[in-house]
């Protein structure tokens, strides 16, 4: 009798066990359709120039941004369903795999010789000891709530190297390559609330029969994405989580490249 109690209370343990584990991989990824963004915001890198050279750190950047206020709230509906930083509308710049730097400064030059305010230069000192060699930089606008803007002179990227150029680690740009953007760092989530999963597709299109992105949620849950747009996580619970992103090629065979396999740790709370 004892043996035969024992038996049924190890089986309801199990059933209950095995129904905790399927609600923990309850993750759901969801397509959502991109902010709308006016096709005259444009951003370019003046410095440091393709291929220069930089004797030492610190290294500092510069680039103008045209058409896109930054520090102020992204007026749209997104900003209300996923979490929004008090930064506001920032630049995201990516130095080789380092997290992106969110930049706010206040502009070089506030007001151009027309008087309009938003046609401005940037500039601030990257917050890294880069070693000698070759070094790149991704940049993009971004909304308050993280979103990347996705027009057509909204990203740029350039290399340079510190101390000496070194040929033997070049980096080409012309390739494809993709950036991952969101989630990142530490992520405060009322209950039911998504996050956001945010990337730039670089010199390719994504298909169902050609390149697509593979991601990966703590080892478990995947999704092959085959449209460029924000998609929104469901389901990711308190704690930390690993986001795998990996660019695939039409035989989903990984495509080559320092920025075509990216893991990110986030932590939600």
């Amino acid at each position: 009798m004892f043996t035969l109690l024992a038996m049924s209370f190890f089986a309801m343990a199990k059933i209950v066990s095995d129904h905790g584990d399927l609600e923990k991989e309850q993750i759901q990824i969801q397509p959502v359709n991109r902010t709308p963004e006016s096709n005259t915001v444009s951003l370019t890198i003046s410095a440091p120039e393709k291929g220069e050279v930089k004797v030492r750190n610190p290294v500092w950047v510069q680039f103008r941004l045209d058409g896109y206020p930054l520090g102020t709230d992204s007026q749209f509906d997104r900003a209300g369903e996923i979490a929004s930083s008090k930064q506001g509308q920032t630049v995201h710049v990516f130095v080789d795999d380092y997290p992106y730097i969110a930049v706010t400064e206040q502009p070089v030059d506030p007001f151009n010789e027309d008087g309009w305010y938003y046609d401005t230069g940037y500039k601030f000192e990257i917050p890294y000891s880069l070693k000698t060699g070759i070094h790149t930089i991704r940049m993009f606008p971004a909304r308050s709530y993280g979103e990347s803007l996705k027009g057509e002179n909204t990203f740029q990227a350039t290399y340079f190297y510190v101390g000496s150029r070194d040929m033997s680690h070049d980096v080409n740009l012309n390739k494809p390559y993709i950036t991952y953007n969101e989630p990142s760092g530490q992520i405060p989530l009322t209950e039911g609330q998504p996050v956001l999963l945010d990337f730039y597709v670089t010199n390719c299109t994504l298909t169902s029969d050609g390149y697509k992105i593979l991601v990966t949620i703590d080892g478990k849950t995947k999704r092959t994405l085959t449209s460029w747009q924000p998609y929104y996580i469901y389901g990711l619970t308190s704690g930390k989580h690993t986001v795998r992103m990996q660019l695939l090629d039409a035989n989903n065979k990984q495509v080559p490249g320092a920025f075509n396999d990216v893991q990110k740790t986030i932590k939600v709370s």
